[in-house]
């Protein structure tokens, strides 16, 4: 009777261990899963988009923005930029309202991040931060919320995000410029003018923004290879497409000219149409039947995590006298254009602007953010393993307690291991730009090397802007004309 009591006692004893590792297994199942998700939904749509399945990608994202989470923002702004791509533009509207929405609403409060959403960051990952851009993708936020808003013939509020454009860009100035030192090479080279807009860039008041904003002018349009060179040294500054598209539009509108055009030309000096379009407006030329072609080629960057594994010294008692920890943190991968040239009607394009070392100069700024908090992470992660095993050791030390802490540390280093991989990664990789007099029969033909000719047709007279987005090589081009 003793023997076969043992002998149950012990089957009962194995059967609750291994209900136990079930059960831990389960739940580290569960949350290796949930750091995931945001990665195998980015994946997935990638993979949607280079297949040309545009309307799939737009419902995934749609309804991951019905998620009130940290990431609500990102898929609102990826949902925004689907449904411009699929011609949805008051979808694409009512998505990037709210992404700006809970962006600015994140960027007025004093100290960002909630306090509850940094200890959960420095606990677990970035991922519990909520999503907040900067500088070219805020830039590109409302570029797009315009192009939605002229495709619609809403003029008015097309004029209310160019300004906004153009707030983006005076404030990333400020960013940009408060990082160059004063006695720098280039700095030694300002005018007094540019100087002058260098001090007030570096002054973040409310006040100085109208004046910035025409000191800035004042010197890329009176002093302009200067300004080349200045702006060169302010990294991941300047996006001049958005800046010509906003020019353009004004200059169109028949509004006082602000030297957008003098912006974009210094900001993208290889470009001769931007600066005869810089030209012309300075001569108080008016454009008139006249058609400007955006070509939106690629995917900008995206991030992928990138792990590491290293030993520390264990006090212990870990193998070897050797403790392990790892972790992941993000990099950029640039991916590659869809076409290597545009002609339309015959004409080249030519390259407007480069996103990708925009893109890759934010998340430079970012860069010492992420690694420190990635520092502290992996400290406390390291104080509760060593603090855990010596805990153990001084006890009972049974396996069931070893297994138990064993199995919650390898739950806990899923859950720390996730990198943050949101970025605008549906934004070009590169921007082509011309333009023409419109043709009489309304009939432009835009050819990508390599690839089949696809035709829009206008309707109407005036001057418009033709909008043209091809994420990746044969998919259906995504089509906005909007009449200036």
């Amino acid at each position: 009777m003793t023997a076969n009591s043992e002998q149950m006692t012990d089957a009962r004893d194995r059967e609750r261990s291994t209900a136990v590792r079930c059960l831990l297994s389960a739940l580290g199942c569960l949350l290796l899963s949930g750091c995931l998700s945001l990665e195998e939904s980015l994946l997935r749509q990638e993979r949607e988009v280079h297949s040309g399945a545009v309307a799939n990608a737009y419902a995934q994202a749609a309804e991951e923005a019905e998620a009130e989470n940290a990431d609500t923002a990102f898929w609102q702004h990826e949902a925004g930029i689907l449904a411009l791509w699929l011609g949805h533009a008051p979808q694409a509207i009512s998505h990037l309202a709210a992404a700006e929405a809970q962006i600015n609403d994140l960027a007025r409060r004093r100290y960002g991040a909630g306090a509850l959403d940094t200890a959960s960051a420095l606990a677990l990952n970035d991922c519990a931060l909520p999503y907040a851009p900067q500088g070219p993708e805020l830039a590109f936020l409302n570029l797009y919320k315009a192009l939605a808003y002229g495709s619609l013939a809403n003029r008015e509020a097309l004029r209310v995000e160019c300004n906004r454009i153009r707030q983006r860009q005076v404030a990333w100035f400020g960013v940009c410029a408060g990082d160059l030192p004063d006695r720098s090479t280039e700095a030694r080279d300002l005018s007094v003018a540019e100087r002058r807009a260098v001090a007030q860039a570096a002054n973040k008041a409310a006040a100085q923004t109208p004046r910035l904003a025409a000191g800035v002018a004042t010197a890329v349009s009176t002093e302009a290879p200067a300004a080349q060179a200045h702006f060169a040294a302010l990294k991941g500054f300047g996006n001049a497409y958005a800046a010509h598209l906003v020019g353009v539009t004004r200059w169109c509108a028949g509004d006082a000219p602000r030297n957008d055009l003098a912006l974009a030309a210094a900001l993208a000096p290889d470009a001769r149409l931007l600066a005869e379009d810089a030209a012309s407006e300075a001569r108080g030329l008016r454009p008139e039947n006249r058609i400007w072609i955006y070509v939106e080629d690629g995917l900008a960057p995206k991030r992928v995590g990138r792990p590491y594994s290293i030993p520390y010294p264990s006090i212990a008692g870990h193998a070897q006298g050797f403790g392990t920890i790892s972790f992941d943190v993000p990099k950029l991968v640039e991916r590659a254009a869809a076409h290597r040239a545009y002609t339309v009607n015959g004409q080249q394009l030519e390259v407007l602007m480069e996103v990708d070392p925009l893109m890759q100069a934010a998340f430079d700024r970012a860069w010492s953010g992420i690694i420190a908090r990635q520092v502290a992470r992996t400290l406390l992660r390291v104080a509760m393993q060593e603090g855990g095993q010596a805990a153990l050791r001084a006890g009972s030390g049974t396996e069931a307690a070893a297994l138990l802490w064993s199995l919650g540390m390898t739950v806990y280093d899923i859950s720390t291991n996730a990198a943050d991989l949101r970025c605008a990664d549906l934004l070009p990789k590169r921007v082509w730009v011309g333009s023409m007099v419109r043709p009489a029969d309304g009939r432009v033909s835009i050819s990508p090397a390599g690839g089949r000719a696809f035709n829009v047709q206008l309707r109407g007279s005036g001057n418009a802007i033709v909008w043209v987005r091809i994420p990746s090589p044969g998919a259906t081009p995504s089509i906005l004309v909007i009449n200036l």
